[in-house]
């Protein structure tokens, strides 16, 4: 006989499943598939699916099977996992830190890559001007990390980006046609860079202009992320701002010719 202590775990597991997947699992796209279907992913990864709508994302951006991919600063990898298991066997990914991003993510990153979990995936470690990215690749995924190019660390400088080199780096990377994701905090439009010394925003109207100034053209928008409630004069950190940022996301192309 099931006892109803056992029973009831069970239904709260089963209730705690189908809360966090919107679809059933045989009418799931690949990216719903990815997040709310992957055995291989990590349970503390799931946490942050509410807020972060990465399924509504991957489709936005338009990753495929056998895409090649970067996970530019992509810390410890919570979208290298989503975009591994999208790309599958053919496909493959390249999880990209500089030194900044290792100081706080690498134990993360270690242990989200051990024993060749990630099949598909490759770790590439390196300098702000000399970030060893592979060429030819067909989406750079820059999450949440954009606006790092312009904080100056005069403290370390193996922490500082030189954000000509940057751009330079992830032109060269990407193919012709070849797309960049940028996730990132909103300032207040019309500050430019300025927020992003000390509150960790970006103005999106700088952003999309300098990726334009760079030869990039704009393609698309998403604004399932945004937060008409946040208050831009707060840091990220801050409580109750935290994870509750306004975010913009926006599609970048490279020129074909």
């Amino acid at each position: 006989m099931i006892k109803l202590g056992s029973l009831l775990s069970v239904l709260a597991v089963l209730i705690g499943c189908s809360e966090k997947a919107p679809v059933a699992e045989h009418d799931a796209n690949i990216y719903q598939t990815a997040v709310y279907f992957n055995p291989l992913r990590p349970k503390e990864d799931r946490r942050d699916d509410a807020q972060r709508k990465p399924a509504e994302i991957l489709a936005f951006a338009g990753v495929e099977p056998g895409m090649r991919v970067i996970d530019l600063l992509g810390g410890g990898g919570w979208y290298t996992e989503l975009l591994a298991a999208v790309v599958g066997d053919e496909g493959q990914v390249y999880l990209a830190n500089t030194p900044l991003f290792l100081h706080f993510t690498q134990p993360q990153m270690e242990a989200r890559l051990a024993n060749n979990r990630l099949k598909n995936v490759t770790r590439v470690d390196g300098e702000w001007t000399q970030m060893n990215l592979p060429e030819d690749v067909d989406l750079i995924w820059l999450s949440l990390a954009y606006h790092d190019i312009y904080v100056k660390r005069p403290n370390d400088p193996s922490f500082e980006a030189d954000r000509d080199a940057f751009f330079a780096q992830i032109k060269h990377a990407l193919k012709p046609g070849g797309l960049v994701l940028v996730i990132d905090h909103a300032a207040t439009v019309g500050t430019g860079k300025e927020a992003a010394q000390t509150l960790h925003r970006i103005d999106e109207e700088f952003a999309r202009a300098d990726f334009e100034r760079e030869g990039f053209e704009f393609v698309k928008s998403l604004d399932i992320l945004r937060n008409p409630a946040d208050d831009y004069t707060k840091d990220i950190w801050a409580k109750g701002i935290m994870n509750k940022t306004d975010k913009f996301i926006f599609l970048f192309q490279k020129p074909l010719h």
